[in-house]
Parts: C-alpha cells; structure tokens; sequence
C-alpha cells in the first residue's frame, strides 16, 4: 500500500514540475494561438474519371464528399411524392462546403450525371430546408434525390458534380 502511495505522490510531483515548466514564458506575455484550417485534401476528379465515395472533390470554391448513395430509392417517394412516370428516385448523402459567403444549399446543389449518357443532368431536389445561408469552411450534411430515368438508373455509371461542368465529380456508390 505504501508503495502504491509513494507511486501516486512521484507521479503527481512530476506532473507539477512538467505543468510549471509549461506556464513559464521567461517573463514575456504568452502569444495568441493562431487559427489554421485543417488540412484538407480535395480529389483531382472529373466526369470520366470521378472520385471515390468518401473522397472530397470541389470546384469553384463549392465542395463536396459523397457518403452514400441509394440508387434506386423507393423510401424517397414517401418524403418527396411519386416521381414522374419512366423514372425513378435516386438520393445521395453528402457532406458539404463552400469558401465564399452569402451561399445557401439551394445555390450549391449537385448535380447528378451519367456516363452512359452525359447529356443527362439530373437536378437536385432537397429533402431537408436548404435555404440557410452557409458559413465558408463548415461541413452541411444535405440529402438530395434525383428523378432519373429508368434506362439510367445503373448505379456503376452515375455521379455527382459540384456543378454542370467536367470536374469536382464523385461516384455515387462504392
């Protein structure tokens, strides 16, 4: 028991030591510390040759990082309603940011493509409010669905792009 004690009493002392030496700054005020952005890796990425799920991709300033997809989504017809005839719901989870200000979810929405036929741009319905202004450098997590016709709903050939251009896409599905 004394041993147990004496053990506790050192480590304790030590302890003291280690924090007095740490407080010290040899009579100049402590700094500030500065604030630095995490390190964060965006994915070279395009419709030919998309990211992987998990991967970040961006393009003008507006990112984003698929973490699932559902493809097709029949749960979706239950929040979102029946979708037009000759298509079918398709969702993608995704985490999301922007570097500018004044930007709501609605002025960043993907877009979803299909390589088997890249005139298809599916347009992104939101199901959650995405009409709050985002903050630049903060994840959103937003769930978006897609009307996608029959013939292309193929999980191997769908992705999703920060925009209508040729870049920031990832695949939708591992």
């Amino acid at each position: 028991m004394r041993s147990r004690s004496t053990a506790v009493l050192s480590l304790i002392a030590a302890s003291g030591l280690l924090l007095a030496g740490c407080a010290s700054s040899g009579g100049s005020p402590a700094a500030a510390p500065e604030k630095t952005k995490p390190a964060v890796t965006v994915v070279d990425s395009s419709l030919s040759d998309p990211a992987a799920v998990g991967e970040r991709v961006g393009a003008d300033g507006k990112q984003l990082e698929v973490w699932s997809g559902i493809v097709p989504d029949e749960a979706a017809a239950g929040a979102l309603g029946d979708p037009e005839a000759g298509t079918q719901w398709v969702t993608a989870n995704v985490a999301q940011w922007v570097s500018d200000k004044g930007l709501t979810g609605a002025d960043i929405a993907p877009v979803l493509r299909s390589t088997a036929d890249d005139s298809f741009e599916g347009v992104a319905v939101p199901q959650q409010n995405v009409d709050v202004e985002m903050k630049p450098d903060t994840s959103y997590t937003y769930v978006w669905s897609y009307a996608v016709p029959d013939a292309l709903v193929d999980p191997s050939t769908l992705v999703i792009c920060v925009g209508a251009g040729d870049e920031g896409c990832s695949v939708l599905t591992k």
